[in-house]
């Protein structure tokens, strides 16, 4: 999940580009010979650059010809590019599109956010493919040592030693814990109070290192933030479903799949290994190991026997 913006105003900046460049430079619309090139985008924090690059190595391993423009930009930039056929496809989030686009309630079911946005954009000419496991989205962290501690693997295990007493210091936002579907809505779902003299406010990514240093106990946090491996944290299972679900799927343009139709099942070869863990263990090893995007998108795609 990333915080993201109307794209309405880039939509038409993209559209004037196209009919200024003659409405064809890049185009996922063209051929080689009479099959259309397949141009992969991509969004720009380290996460949307795995996926991308991984989905480019891929298609292109399998024959299909390709042109790069991962790291095309964010919804503004990117969501209109796929609609206007700058480019054929890129990962996009479940709940990106049904709160940014739609302007639609967020789901806390995967299904239901899936089949929502899978249906809404059937209209525009646009496929989701199956979803991945990974859930970019809010979730609550605890230092090892807490977790190991009071043997916590649930959210709900952690709310019942916070009832007990137990003085667990909770770094959020300010932001989150105002909002009607922040930190009221946890506490709501989760049938507690957290007492207000162990929350404190910080900038989300303060978060992060305020329990590595033992500022706090709890925290909250992206579900695939590479900080979570790379400090020892532990990321507890969202057990009663409080956070909207951000799974991410492959979009493409209809034209790209009906001439290429065997794409969804080879795509799924790749979206199904991507469950939270593992893209946590991706992010890290770019943001944290200092690896290129490409090396890493490329060792795990032959690791899992996906290319040569």
């Amino acid at each position: 999940m990333r915080k993201l913006f109307h794209y309405g105003m880039a939509l038409l900046l993209v559209l004037a580009l196209l009919v200024g460049a003659g409405g064809c430079s890049g185009s996922s619309s063209e051929t080689t010979g009479e099959k259309p090139t397949i141009v992969v985008g991509s969004k720009t924090f380290t996460e949307a650059l795995l996926l991308g690059t991984m989905t480019y190595y891929y298609l292109q391993d399998l024959g299909y010809p390709v042109e790069n423009k991962v790291g095309l930009g964010e919804l503004a930039v990117i969501r209109p590019a796929l609609e206007s056929g700058e480019i054929g496809c890129y990962w996009e989030y479940t709940g990106t599109v049904l709160i940014n686009v739609m302007q639609h309630e967020p789901s806390f079911d995967e299904e239901e956010s899936f089949n929502l946005v899978k249906e809404w954009d059937a209209k525009n000419g646009i496929i989701w493919l199956d979803y991945a496991p990974l859930n970019d989205t809010y979730g609550i962290m605890v230092r090892k040592d807490i977790a190991d501690k009071y043997n916590l693997k649930t959210t709900s295990e952690l709310i019942e030693q916070i009832k007990k007493g137990e003085k667990l210091r909770f770094v959020s936002t300010q932001e989150y814990n105002e909002r009607p579907d922040g930190l009221a809505h946890f506490e709501e779902v989760y049938g507690f109070k957290y007492p207000r003299d162990l929350v404190i406010n910080a900038a989300l990514n303060v978060g992060y290192e305020a329990l590595k240093t033992g500022q706090a106990e709890v925290g909250l946090a992206f579900t695939t933030d590479a900080r979570v491996k790379a400090y020892n944290l532990v990321m507890l299972e969202d057990d009663k479903k409080c956070f909207p679900v951000y799974n991410a799927a492959p979009l493409f343009r209809k034209e790209i799949l009906e001439a290429y139709p065997e794409i969804p099942e080879q795509m799924k070869k790749l979206s199904s290994l991507l469950d939270n863990d593992t893209i946590m263990e991706l992010n890290k090893q770019v943001d944290v190991d200092k690896k290129s995007v490409g090396e890493v998108a490329k060792d795990f795609l032959k690791k899992n026997g996906l290319i040569k």
